[in-house]
């Protein structure tokens, strides 16, 4: 009974069902603590289980908390390498990097992946989606090439595994794809986009997290080259699919409106982008925290607006708070890194602090090979 209601807790995740999915999960948990002793493997399973669902709701402190303790249950044992103990790995690190913890998140891949080869071999699904996870890891931090090669193993392991139509296949197809536009390699992303949505909608329907991973990076590639009205429709729809599944106070609508937002930038509606990315800095300093990757990216973002409005002490002070964070934890090289410098570069010259301006404009020159994924 246990058993069957994590089971199908698990499967109403995968539909996105989140809240009876925790509900199932915690009856069943519930029933196995009452039957079991700690430790036993049926219930650090559904702990497991819990963590994730906890994490896919965005309650990341639950969620790492039990996935550490399920953890520490399980390496208790002096078993290094365990099916059990890898899934609880993944799972934890699954949790740390949507929490925007990467430094932490990319060591816990590592060793997932190679508990996965030993276990299964070097073909096996698992490792594909550890390999998938890296990927994502690398691209979050500004590693754009890196990002690709980890998504394109993933995705040669996943289509021999589960063929070209499985909604596997379209989640690397869109992690590569995502990859190839920080590239500016905009007609393979596209394609392997438009091939990711139409593989998700058909398995899932219009409303599910993965068709608006993809929908959003079809959005980016329609922005990256100039096509602004494609790029907000995109956009709106991602947000709309974000709000119908997890409502209005979830990270991932904030990113969808950040993107949103953007589009509003480049088509000089400044007053419209200004409030939505000040709602956007809000809404991340709330639903992951000051210091997180993303935080810093909308306070660029938001800086370059009000540098496009000449409002040039209020413009600095949103550059450098994005720069600052961004310093501590991206790529040197990444393109929001540069878009901030060439920012802070400009309002310290309107600013008439030259020597401030100069600083930037040197760490731009340094920069032999940028990355352009931002368009200037």
């Amino acid at each position: 009974m246990a058993e069957s209601l994590v089971s199908l807790g698990q499967l109403r995740s995968d539909q996105a069902q989140y809240e009876e999915s925790e509900k199932l999960i915690r009856q069943g948990l519930d029933i196995e603590t009452h039957s079991h002793p700690r430790g036993n493997a049926a219930t650090t399973s559904a702990e497991t289980a819990l963590g994730a669902v906890l994490a896919s709701r965005g309650n990341y402190d639950q969620a790492i908390q039990m996935l550490d303790d399920a953890v520490r249950v399980q390496s208790a044992s002096g078993k290094q390498v365990t099916p059990g103990l890898a899934n609880s790995l993944s799972e934890l690190a699954n949790a740390h990097y949507e929490a925007g913890h990467y430094k932490i998140a990319d060591p816990l891949f590592r060793r997932v992946l190679e508990m996965h080869r030993q276990l299964y071999g070097m073909g096996h699904p698992l490792v594909a989606n550890d390999l998938f996870s890296l990927g994502a890891v690398q691209q979050d931090m500004g590693y754009y090439s890196e990002a690709e090669k980890f998504c394109r193993q993933a995705l040669e392991i996943t289509q021999s595994y589960y063929g070209t139509n499985h909604p596997k296949t379209a989640a690397d197809l869109t992690a590569v794809g995502r990859a190839l536009l920080f590239q500016n390699k905009f007609d393979e992303a596209t394609a392997m986009l438009q091939q990711a949505v139409a593989i998700q909608e058909h398995v899932y329907g219009p409303i599910h997290p993965t068709v608006a991973e993809a929908v959003n990076e079809l959005g980016n590639a329609a922005s990256m080259q100039d096509d602004y009205d494609e790029a907000e429709k995109q956009f709106r729809r991602v947000a709309e699919i974000y709000r119908a599944i997890y409502g209005d106070h979830h990270y991932l609508v904030a990113i969808a409106l950040s993107n949103l937002a953007y589009t509003y930038l480049n088509k000089k509606d400044y007053s419209l982008a200004e409030q939505l990315f000040r709602d956007v800095v809000r809404r991340f300093t709330e639903t992951l925290s000051t210091d997180n990757v993303n935080t810093g990216i909308a306070h660029i973002k938001l800086g370059r607006t009000l540098l496009r409005e000449n409002r040039y002490a209020d413009a600095q002070l949103e550059s450098l708070a994005g720069y600052e964070n961004l310093m501590k934890q991206a790529n040197p090289g990444t393109s929001y890194l540069r878009a901030a410098r060439k920012d802070l570069a400009a309002e310290y010259d309107a600013l008439n602090q030259p020597e401030k301006a100069a600083k930037f404009r040197a760490e731009l020159a340094k920069e032999e090979q940028p990355v352009k994924a931002v368009r200037k």
